[in-house]
């Protein structure tokens, strides 16, 4: 028996990749049903080469919207009413978000099973085979993708280093589902541009019985040539992924990582900008620890009484959490003044204390991003020493730092986001 399959490939403006993809679909052991080219790219192109390339499977193309310069933002304003009347004629759909597209795609789909893929994410030729054998070899519902990502320019090399590595990730790409259980209320979430594969595959794993394959099935062929696009695109990612109820862990240790050094620098602040500056702020220290009091409090106090529960991720854990954070940090600032009572024969002075506290810390990243994470990822070591090491370090603390925005909103907003389940 085999399952009768329809494929989504959610695409904007790069009609290479999508012949690519296709030819490689055409090349499958066993061919899908239908492939569905959700499409809101910013010219007639892919519909346009569509319509002459040379297929076995036969192609669906949907119009899913029209990409133009800010879109998304002019969309939004084109919402409000006060606003509705400059925009409304103008400005019409805009483009479509990769997850939105696939579930436009998934709505039309005439087959049984659906098969997402990505218009940069290519199969191995036993793909949909193998899948199929998965679902009766394991009796799943959802077999999810397993994807490796490809390098080819010497910045690409490091920057899989510092993020990827050269083992197989889980993925939405390559995942497939019943059209039914689909549609059923586990579309993936639509309006934002990253995180919601995570979180769509966080709800499957919690409502059917899921499978990872054990080896790589596709190959990601788009990752950044310049470190600005790479750094631009982690940023913009990382802001939409905060408001979404996923990387908890992550989202944490950053807002740890803020208040500890708002602890280190809020007593000295009014020192550092001077004591006439118009920075200057009163009682800093007794206002910062007062606001981190009131924000732990306000989200507890709206957790139970605007959502009436606590989430998974309770407030109150969170601000144990953040508790052992600070009084660890302040702890160690506070060292020599509350231990060896700044007596520097004791054997309980440390001088420097806090700088040494911070260079451990600054060091240890440094060594982790460049040394521990790319070999924990199957990163050669011939390919990190002797020098690419401290590149792909560099790059990994930078990626880091773009995303701590990101992070830092989520970590804040963790106790309002409602819960799916």
């Amino acid at each position: 028996m085999n399952p009768q399959f329809s494929i989504i490939v959610p695409t904007v403006d790069n009609f290479s990749h999508v012949q690519e993809l296709i030819s490689s679909i055409n090349s499958q052991t066993l061919l899908p049903q239908e492939i569905i080219i959700a499409d809101s790219s910013s010219s007639n192109e892919i519909e346009d080469g569509l319509k002459i390339i040379e297929t076995t499977v036969p192609i669906i193309y949907l119009r899913v919207g029209r990409a133009y310069a800010f879109d998304r933002f002019l969309n939004y304003f084109s919402s409000l009413s006060i606003f509705s009347g400059i925009f409304k004629t103008q400005y019409s759909t805009g483009r479509a978000y990769p997850y939105e597209a696939s579930n436009a795609g998934a709505k039309i789909a005439r087959h049984e099973w659906l098969a997402f893929l990505d218009a940069t994410t290519i199969p191995i030729n036993t793909w949909l085979k193998d899948y199929c054998n998965f679902i009766y070899l394991h009796e799943c519902d959802v077999v999810f993708g397993n994807t490796t990502y490809c390098a080819e320019t010497k910045f690409q090399k490091i920057l899989r280093a510092s993020t990827y590595g050269q083992i197989g990730h889980e993925t939405a790409p390559g995942s497939i589902i019943t059209k039914a259980n689909f549609l059923d209320g586990h579309e993936i979430m639509e309006g934002v541009r990253s995180g919601g594969d995570v979180a769509w595959r966080n709800d499957l794993k919690e409502s059917f019985r899921c499978f990872i394959p054990s080896k790589p099935y596709l190959k990601y062929s788009n990752l950044s040539k310049k470190i600005l696009p790479a750094l631009k695109k982690t940023f913009i990612y990382q802001i939409y992924g905060s408001l979404i109820d996923i990387q908890h862990n992550i989202k944490d240790l950053y807002l740890g990582l803020a208040l500890m050094l708002g602890i280190i620098i809020a007593p000295k602040w009014n020192y550092i900008v001077g004591w006439d500056s118009p920075l200057f702020i009163p009682h800093i220290t007794k206002v910062f620890f007062i606001s981190i009091l009131l924000i732990s409090a306000s989200t507890f106090i709206v957790n139970r009484a605007v959502f009436r529960r606590f989430a998974s991720k309770s407030p109150l854990i969170n601000f144990f959490k953040i508790a052992i954070f600070i009084m660890t940090s302040y702890s160690i600032y506070n060292w020599n003044a509350l231990v060896a009572q700044w007596v520097e024969d004791s054997i309980w002075y440390f001088p420097h204390i806090t700088k040494i506290f911070i260079l451990s810390i600054m060091l240890a990243s440094f060594a982790y991003r460049g040394i521990y994470f790319p070999l924990k990822n199957k990163i050669e070591l011939s390919y990190l020493f002797p020098l690419n090491w401290i590149l792909v370090g560099a790059l990994g603390i930078a990626l880091d730092i773009v995303k701590a925005p990101g992070y830092l909103l989520g970590g804040m907003m963790a106790s309002f986001i409602r819960h799916k389940k």
